[in-house]
């Protein structure tokens, strides 16, 4: 399919040597899928000649200084390919702020480069002597839920008060009882939380709110505004890690209209932190020093970040949109290596808007990076990135899905997780599926060094879809609760991976366009099988037929 076309210049940055942009890519972001019918003997038919975005490949993160480093034999398992491996082709480490640790990550990087891994690398905070405090404005920041796709009881959507974001916001119909619930609020670090609610109040009222089964305010004051007008109110709550729902419940004066819930870790806003406007000269050389400290120890980065989560950084450095496209058009092109922007916590489009449509800062960027913590599928497409991005690439570098309280192996709920890298790559068409901490309890691997379920998840996707391949056209969805993908690799091998979702067994006849089928190579993961191999099948002409477990994943390699 053609890409569209893309009249501002490519930076430089595209010719640099070893960079992960060699030529244009024809992204389809965003294309219709060809549904399939539902019924449960239609064939899945893929369209290898009809290509999609390109491959970059799936990984992790290593963070020594946080939990450790892994240790040889995890290194194996993570970046090796072999049958008990998972076949990770990514990873992701930190740029410390202190010189002095630049090397902790180093081991597990040399690993992964010498497997044929890419590595690139994010930064939470610059050097210390880079850093300002600052007293951050009253508009809060971080993770954004709609009033009007939450839950509500005895509440109803209105649109009559201008100035709303999406699509309405939140009534109370009675003054006790009545409930506005915003639904998993997704929290990835233990501490006290903001939780700013946007409303507005034609009187001033006093609400409950409650974060799970957690009174986290009793009679909670939201002033009056002014006719028209949205504010900010704002409280505290001590939080787990997790997805929680967040109550505004009215108890004798109803509520205020409720727009949109923010929510972030709480940093007293006297001491927010920012890079002075007069070293983002010196930040620049800071991320060079790191880029050239790897390649002199052999690990060439595939890129490198400007910050990590600058939308989401009560505990580290915030950047503005407007701070973010000064240091792009004015100083990334100082830095050797290709560089990720903007690494928004949540895929926020106002985040990474701003330097899609800026021709200067885009020429800058190579990889247009996003988080998806609590991010819907819905807002998995890009069209702004298909309409400007012709010559980048889009990444996904950091999630845990769909919590990080929960064992790795805890099924079916492991089975979102491939369910989640489906959405990723089907509905957004990102290139790169980068998880959060590769080794941990709710990670790809567990403390012990097993792969876990959700580790299974993620290799029926990396130990076949390797990087270089492309997402060729197939049905997205086979039929409701089975989702399907297919990717065509370099020596004319087609992969699928299915996702049954259902409780029943689900025939899965195929049809491959202009392939003759030779024969059919299967892994499932099910409730008691882990990337289990299956029998060889053979093609019959450009056909075959295979049967999807219940709840299972299923990779086949035609």
């Amino acid at each position: 399919m053609a890409k569209t076309p893309f009249l501002e210049p490519i930076s430089r940055r595209t010719l640099l040597a070893g960079g992960v942009i060699a030529v244009p890519l024809a992204l389809t972001l965003g294309a219709s899928p060809v549904h399939a019918s539902a019924a449960a003997a239609a064939s899945f038919v893929v369209d290898p000649r009809t290509r999609h975005q390109v491959i970059r490949g799936f990984g992790g993160m290593t963070h020594a200084s946080w939990i450790g480093d892994l240790t040889p034999a995890q290194r194996a398992t993570a970046f090796g390919n072999g049958d008990a491996d998972l076949g990770l082709s990514v990873l992701r480490i930190p740029v410390p702020e202190d010189r002095a640790k630049w090397s902790i990550d180093l081991e597990t990087a040399k690993t992964a480069a010498a497997s044929g891994a890419l590595v690139f690398a994010s930064p939470w905070n610059p050097p210390a002597e880079l850093v300002e405090e600052f007293y951050k404005d009253a508009v809060p920041t971080g993770s954004q839920y709609e009033a009007e796709v939450g839950t509500l009881t005895n509440a109803h959507i209105a649109s009559d008060i201008p100035g709303f974001q999406s699509d309405g916001y939140a009534v109370f119909d009675a003054p006790a009882g009545a409930i506005v619930q915003f639904d998993r609020v997704t929290v990835g670090s233990k501490g006290v939380k903001n939780l700013a609610f946007r409303y507005c109040a034609e009187t001033t009222v006093h609400v409950d709110i409650r974060v799970g089964d957690v009174l986290a305010g009793t009679a909670v004051e939201f002033p009056a505004t002014a006719q028209g007008e949205w504010a900010w109110k704002s409280i505290q709550a001590p939080m787990t890690p997790g997805s929680w729902p967040v109550q505004v419940v009215s108890t004798g004066e109803a509520g205020p209209a409720l727009d949109v819930l923010m929510a972030a870790p709480y940093r007293d806003p006297g001491k927010s932190r920012r890079l002075r406007y007069d070293a983002y000269d010196a930040y620049a050389d800071h991320l060079n020093g790191f880029v050239h400290f790897l390649r002199d120890n052999g690990v060439e980065l595939a890129g490198i970040s400007v910050q990590n989560e600058p939308d989401y950084a009560s505990e580290w450095t915030w950047w503005t949109t407007d701070e973010m496209l000064r240091f792009l058009r004015d100083h990334a092109g100082r830095i050797d290596a290709p560089v990720i922007a903007p690494e928004s916590y949540q895929y926020i489009k106002s985040v990474s808007d701003p330097i899609l449509q800026d021709p200067v800062a885009l020429a800058n960027v190579d990889i247009i990076g996003a988080h998806l913590y609590g991010t819907k599928y819905a807002d998995f497409p890009y069209p702004l990135f298909q309409e400007k991005g012709a010559g980048k690439e889009l990444w996904m570098t950091e999630v845990y899905y769909p919590n990080s309280s929960n064992s790795a192996d805890l099924w079916p709920e492991a089975l979102k997780v491939a369910e989640h890298v489906h959405h990723a790559l089907a509905d957004g068409g990102f290139q790169a599926y980068v998880w959060w901490y590769i080794r941990r309890f709710y990670g790809l691997i567990g403390e012990d060094g097993a792969i876990t379920k959700r580790g299974h998840m993620i290799s029926h996707f990396s130990k076949f879809v390797r990087p270089g391949y492309m997402r060729v056209e197939a049905p997205a969805q086979q039929q409701p609760g089975v989702l399907t993908s297919a990717y065509a690799g370099p020596n004319g091998d087609v992969v699928i991976v299915a996702v049954n979702g259902t409780e029943t067994d689900v025939a899965f006849p195929v049809r491959m366009q202009g392939r003759r089928v030779v024969t059919v190579q299967s892994w499932v993961t099910d409730e008691t099988r882990g990337m289990q191999k299956q029998t060889d099948a053979a093609g019959r002409g450009t056909q075959f037929t295979a049967s999807l477990p219940p709840l299972s994943v299923t990779t086949f390699v035609v």
